[in-house]
């Protein structure tokens, strides 16, 4: 946890509530409890929090645009 926050420096107050999320899951992942359903949501959480990453192409994902454009998001 503590490298993926270092080397994510683009993630700060805001993403606090994800962040402890994501440090509860770990500990209970150290722990030895590889439930799926915890496998799986610290999974969802790590790549929720990655994909905030800036872009350095800027380009921007289909999805995301396609949503904008429908009024989704």
């Amino acid at each position: 946890m503590a490298e993926f926050e270092t080397s994510a420096p683009w993630l700060g107050a805001p993403h606090m509530p994800a962040l402890v999320t994501l440090r509860k899951l770990a500990e209970a992942l150290d722990t030895g409890d590889l439930t799926p359903a915890l496998v799986a949501q610290f999974g969802l959480t790590y790549r929720n929090l990655s994909k905030l990453a800036p872009s350095e192409s800027g380009a921007e994902d289909p999805l995301e645009a396609a949503l904008r454009a429908a009024g989704a998001a």
